[in-house]
């Protein structure tokens, strides 16, 4: 699929929306690594309580000792008149570990050149593991990546974390959560707490389904955000958009009914409100 991506901004100075979502594994080796400097032991385990073994890091591997197996992410154009998908990419086991996963991520926003990238919780989890994936493998961040070194400067980063955005000064909610209130498609292949046994499996495909599911819905959300300010012409038209894109792009895989059937359900309410102020402006 070929665009010409400049014929779609009406300004001198194009930009791109990345969403991105990662799923992610434990990396066994590293935490085998970090239990043996603890000199922590299996028979260290008995004394822990139920509650320490979920979080005490010697026996759940937290983030440095995981690694990415999946990643997906959906390069928009912003105009305008609002966003614009153009392309979901897509890369992970088994034919790609996270070095090579990595690679191919910064070679495409290296190409892009000027772009905002937009997760969901990405601040406490995507973004860290993208860092310390890239320092383990030798790569450099792309010239327009660089933002994402100094994390704690939000406006300078390069990255939006949509979840601190819409949930501000509340605690921080999951992604279905926020899409469920506004109708919005997610978690449509399996269980979140599933995913894992799917990579066990070696069910590669579904977990990309997972991953491109929560980009998707994600998108959805930064669209429905950024109609608060403006930013959005029209919803519907946003909306049409995005279901307009799945339904060509990835009619292949298990969401892409479930997304044609909001498309169809949002260009319908608005179609029944539309005829319901016709009637009420009637004489």
């Amino acid at each position: 699929m070929h665009h010409d991506l400049t014929s779609l901004w009406k300004s001198n100075t194009p930009r791109f929306v990345v969403v991105l979502d990662a799923e992610l594994a434990y990396n066994h080796e590293a935490h085998g690594r970090y239990q043996a400097s603890e000199r922590f032991l299996p028979a260290d385990a008995a004394n822990l309580s139920s509650r320490e073994l979920r979080t005490d890091p010697r026996v759940t591997p937290r983030w440095p000792c995981h690694r990415i197996t999946t990643l997906s992410w959906l390069v928009m154009t912003e105009a305008e008149d609002g966003l614009r998908p153009v392309r979901l990419e897509t890369r992970g086991l088994p034919e790609h570990d996270e070095a090579a996963v990595l690679k191919a991520f910064f070679t495409d926003m290296e190409q892009l050149g000027h772009v905002q990238l937009v997760t969901w919780g990405g601040f406490h989890a995507d973004l860290p593991q993208i860092l310390i994936g890239a320092i383990d493998a030798g790569l450099r961040l792309p010239s327009c990546l660089t933002g994402l070194l100094s994390p704690w400067r939000r406006d300078a980063s390069g990255h939006l974390d949509l979840c601190s955005e819409m949930c501000g000064g509340a605690a921080p909610a999951h992604l279905a959560e926020v899409a469920a209130r506004l109708g919005i498609p997610a978690k449509l292949t399996c269980r979140p707490d599933l995913v894992s046994q799917l990579m066990q499996q070696g069910k590669w495909s579904a977990v990309r389904s997972v991953c491109e599911g929560d980009v998707l819905s994600t998108a959805a959300l930064l669209m429905r955000w950024r109609h608060l300010s403006g930013g959005t012409v029209s919803m519907l038209e946003a909306m049409r958009r995005l279901t307009g894109f799945v339904a060509e792009h990835c009619g292949h895989r298990p969401y892409a009914a479930d997304w044609g059937r909001y498309g169809d359900r949002v260009l319908h309410e608005a179609i029944m409100a539309e005829t319901l102020k016709r009637e009420v402006l009637a004489p």
